[in-house]
């Protein structure tokens, strides 16, 4: 899908970061919570399943994900808004996902699109509301969640991580099942946040197994 030119600030990139800041929308389980950036990572990886939740103000269910060109990424983690842990779609997945960027909006404006069920489309910009930083996009879901089947990249934050081992068939032995990585880690390209360089090592997929 043809979006046009991408500028320097902005990014195909959209990140759904598994180790926000902040607090949570209570309709996210209590477990969930308590887990760290890197569990939170490793059940998406090994579940191949991306939960949605109803962000704050809404009662739809959705995955959010934040525009984050490579300066900005570096602001986010260096402001300590997100840590450097998550999953990374583009922007053709997300719109044909049924997915898009929210709109930032006053008070009056917001309520608008409370009152037409379409709350979860836009984010209140008003004083304790300010939350412009994050670049947000939303895609809703009429189920618990999205099934992964392939990702622009996998963010971590420590390149000597690696996820829970699956089990999976031998193509070698019919019938016998052994332990590997789980496939999304073996065919996405993994992409290393180096603190130094406040930027993105990037690995090619299976480099990093």
């Amino acid at each position: 899908m043809e979006f046009g030119i991408t500028g320097p600030a902005q990014s195909d990139n959209l990140f759904h970061f598994t180790g926000r800041v902040g607090d949570r929308p209570n309709d996210v389980p209590r477990a969930i919570q308590e887990m760290t950036p890197e569990q939170r990572l490793d059940a998406i990886i090994g579940e191949r399943v991306l939960r949605a939740f109803p962000p704050f103000g809404s009662t739809t269910r959705c995955v959010c994900f934040s525009e984050s060109p490579p300066d900005h990424l570096a602001f986010l983690v260096a402001a300590g808004r997100v840590k450097p842990w998550g999953i990374v779609v583009n922007r053709d997945q997300m719109v044909r996902t049924g997915g898009g960027s929210v709109a930032y909006v006053p008070d009056k404006v917001y309520e608008y699109f409370k009152n037409c069920g379409m709350a979860h489309w836009a984010v209140r910009v008003a004083t304790g509301s300010s939350w412009m930083h994050e670049r947000e996009w939303r895609v809703p879901s009429k189920g618990e969640g999205f099934s992964l089947t392939t990702l622009r990249a996998i963010l971590i934050g420590d390149k000597a991580w690696r996820p829970s081992l699956v089990e999976r068939k031998d193509p070698r032995s019919p019938g016998v099942r052994v332990k590997d990585f789980p496939p999304l880690w073996r065919e996405s390209p993994i992409w290393v946040w180096d603190s130094s360089s406040e930027s993105i090592d990037p690995h090619p997929p299976g480099s990093l197994c």
